[in-house]
C-alpha cells in the first residue's frame, strides 16, 4: 500500500479491546467509562489474513486497552502466526497479567513484547495507573525476559512534575535486565490534548538527563526513524535507549502504519479524527474482500501529509 503522500503502509496496529485493567492519567479523561468492546476473533483474523497477504501488511502490534484482557488471545495470536505472511507479530500491554501469560504467548508465537512502565516508585505507579500495583509490572518483565519475548522494550512516557526527575533510573533499571529503554514526549491526542501542553518533556531535555549519567552515541541506522536509539554504556551496563519525539520533532513524513479500533474502524493517522467502517464489509463468518478493499483504499489516500490535530478519541479508544 502507498498513500498520497508515497509513504508505503507496512505496519498495522490493531486494537482488541478499548478495555483496560488500568486507567492512566494521560490515557484516559476522568470521565471515561470503559465501554469493554472487544473485537471478533474471526474478524480480527481475517483482516490480518487480508492485509497481510494481499495488501503487503508485515508488522502486526496488537493493542488495546490492554490487550492481555482479551480471552481469546493466544488462540488468536497462534492463527496469525501460522499464516507465515508477518515478519513480526507484538504486543503492548502494561504487564500486569504478564507474569502468568509469557510463555504461552511465546508457545503461541508472539514476537516481542512493548511494556508501558512510566516510573519504578510504586506510590507514582499507583497514582498514574489509578490503583495498578508495580510489582505484577516489574515481575512482568523480568519473566518476559526469561520467556524469550526479547528484546523487550520499555516504553517510557516522559512526564514534567511526575517522573522527569528518575529517567536516567528507570533507564538504568531496564539496561540492567537487557531490555531496551524508549522514552516517548507526551502526545496531544483528544481530550487530553492539554496534557502535552502541562508535562511535555522535550527529547533534548531527555536526553540532557541521560547524558549526565551515562555515554550515548546515536546508532546510525535509526536516524530520521520514528525512534532515534542510542548506544549506552556507563555504571558497568550496556544496551539501548531510544527516543521518540512525536510532539517536537513529528515524523509524519515517515509513518508507515494504519490503525484498526476494537470497534472496527480504519484510522489512517492517530491525529485526525477520521474514520472508516470496515465492519459492514463483514457478514459475522467472513470478510467481503472486493467492499473491504474499497474502504481501505480511502482510508489509505486520505491519510494526511501531516497531523492535522482534530482527534476526538482518546489513546485507549484509539489503541494506543
Amino acid at each position: 500500500m502507498i498513500d498520497a503522500c508515497g509513504r508505503t503502509i507496512d505496519h498495522l496496529r490493531l486494537s482488541l479491546t478499548d478495555y483496560c485493567n488500568l486507567a492512566c492519567r494521560y490515557c484516559v479523561p476522568d470521565s471515561a467509562t470503559p465501554c469493554g468492546q472487544m473485537i471478533d476473533e474471526n474478524f480480527a483474523y481475517h483482516v490480518v489474513r487480508w492485509l497481510s497477504t494481499r495488501h503487503g501488511i508485515r508488522h502486526l502490534r496488537l493493542t488495546g486497552g490492554e490487550p492481555l484482557m482479551y480471552r481469546p488471545l493466544h488462540r488468536l495470536i497462534r492463527r496469525i502466526s501460522a499464516l507465515g505472511s508477518l515478519r513480526e507479530i507484538t504486543l503492548t500491554t502494561n504487564a500486569q497479567a504478564l507474569e502468568q501469560q509469557a510463555e504461552s504467548l511465546v508457545a503461541a508465537g508472539l514476537t516481542r513484547i512493548n511494556i508501558s512502565l512510566d516510573t519504578i516508585q510504586a506510590d507514582r505507579f499507583s497514582h498514574v495507573t489509578r490503583g495498578g500495583e508495580i510489582d505484577r509490572t516489574l515481575r512482568g518483565i523480568e519473566v518476559a525476559v526469561e520467556a524469550g519475548l526479547t528484546p523487550v522494550k520499555i516504553n517510557v512516557v516522559a512526564q514534567r512534575s511526575f517522573n522527569d526527575d528518575e529517567i536516567a533510573d528507570i533507564a538504568q533499571w531496564g539496561l540492567k535486565r537487557g531490555c531496551i529503554v524508549r522514552f516517548l514526549e507526551v502526545m496531544p491526542i483528544g481530550p487530553l490534548a492539554h496534557v502535552a501542553d502541562k508535562h511535555l518533556v522535550p527529547a533534548s531535555e531527555i536526553l540532557e538527563r541521560l547524558n549526565k549519567r551515562f555515554e550515548l552515541r546515536a546508532i546510525p541506522g535509526s536516524l530520521g526513524q520514528p525512534a532515534t536509539d542510542y548506544a549506552v554504556t556507563g555504571h558497568g551496563i550496556r544496551g539501548v535507549v531510544g527516543i521518540i519525539a512525536a510532539t517536537t520533532r513529528p515524523f509524519c513524513d515517515r509513518c508507515r502504519r494504519i490503525r484498526i479500533t476494537s470497534r472496527a474502524s480504519i484510522v489512517a493517522c492517530v491525529h485526525d479524527g477520521t474514520s472508516f467502517d470496515l465492519q459492514s464489509c463483514w457478514d459475522g463468518t467472513s470478510l467481503r474482500v472486493e467492499d473491504a478493499d474499497e474502504v481501505l483504499s480511502r482510508a489509505v489516500l486520505a491519510k494526511p501529509k501531516e497531523g492535522p490535530r482534530k482527534q476526538s478519541l482518546t489513546m485507549v479508544a484509539l489503541g494506543g
